[in-house]
């Protein structure tokens, strides 16, 4: 990852605050968050900030594409999935290690079981050119971006 990160925790360079959704909103409403923060996905989370789930734009494309209304589509419908985490005080290099094994750009970052922040690829390699693990298609809604091209 390089020497700038070296001996780093995630909390050093991890998004913080990263916009939720509770699993009743819609598709649409999802849509538009994503679209007025500039973000490629939202969190699906409890009222007190447990992760449920992820929601990416890919998975609105999809719902799109089978030809289901995104308007009456719940956001929670989508996060049945296995979510992986890590913790704001693991060390840099594991989120690195995470994300290149599972295929993925970005990842939730959860203190005592709830949502804190998100890491992204780009946030490890701010100022170098390494490749990003190939992506999330294989594994939809298993991370998320805090920008669209992360």
């Amino acid at each position: 990852m390089g020497e700038q990160l070296a001996g780093r925790t995630i909390r050093d360079v991890m998004t913080g605050r990263p916009v939720c959704v509770d699993a009743g909103t819609t598709l649409t409403e999802a849509a538009r968050l994503m679209r007025d923060h500039g973000i490629g996905d939202v969190l699906v989370t409890t009222a007190d900030q447990q992760l449920l789930g992820i929601v990416t734009s890919g998975d609105i494309v999809r719902v799109v594409a089978a030809e289901r209304d995104p308007g009456t589509v719940p956001a929670g419908e989508l996060t049945n999935r296995e979510l992986v985490t890590v913790h704001a005080d693991d060390d840099t290099g594991e989120a690195a290690r995470i994300m290149k094994a599972r295929s993925l750009r970005r990842l939730p970052v959860c203190e005592r079981d709830r949502v804190i922040g998100v890491i992204t690829w780009n946030d490890l390699t701010r100022g170098q050119r390494p490749q990003p693990p190939d992506s999330d298609a294989g594994a939809p809604g298993l991370g998320w971006s805090t920008r669209p091209d992360g």
